[in-house]
């Protein structure tokens, strides 16, 4: 199941509308907090969705998301070029990364007309 990731992309931007240049370093700090903290706020599928404590959602969450920045490692560019190489490559590891926290929480996964209806969490 997809998630909407501009809430994701959103705190990773900058807050000029100009070019930035991000080390890839940085970008993963960023990806690595923010990621795992747009997851697991108690609005979101993730959440809703999965009978998981908040701390064992941003934790099932930081362990998908650095899988997913490692499985990707060789891709992603030295220097991102914001916003469009991190909108790109937020895409990428967000959906990487909710598809592996399904995975592996799949036996905590709530079913109700809520949860199953993907039209709710896009």
């Amino acid at each position: 199941m997809k998630l909407k990731l501009t809430v994701f992309i959103a705190l990773l931007l900058p807050l000029s509308a100009n070019a930035v240049e991000v080390s890839k370093s940085d970008w993963y700090n960023g990806m690595s907090t923010a990621l795992p903290t747009a997851f697991c706020n108690s609005t979101q599928y993730f959440r809703q969705c999965f009978s998981v404590s908040a701390q064992e959602c941003e934790e099932t969450a930081a362990s998908a998301t650095r899988v997913c920045l490692n499985k990707n490692d060789k891709d992603i560019p030295n220097v991102l070029i914001q916003p469009k190489d991190g909108t790109h490559w937020g895409a990428i590891i967000g959906t990487c990364a909710g598809e592996a926290y399904g995975i592996t929480l799949s036996k905590k996964r709530i079913s109700n007309a809520k949860c199953n209806d993907a039209k709710n969490w896009q």
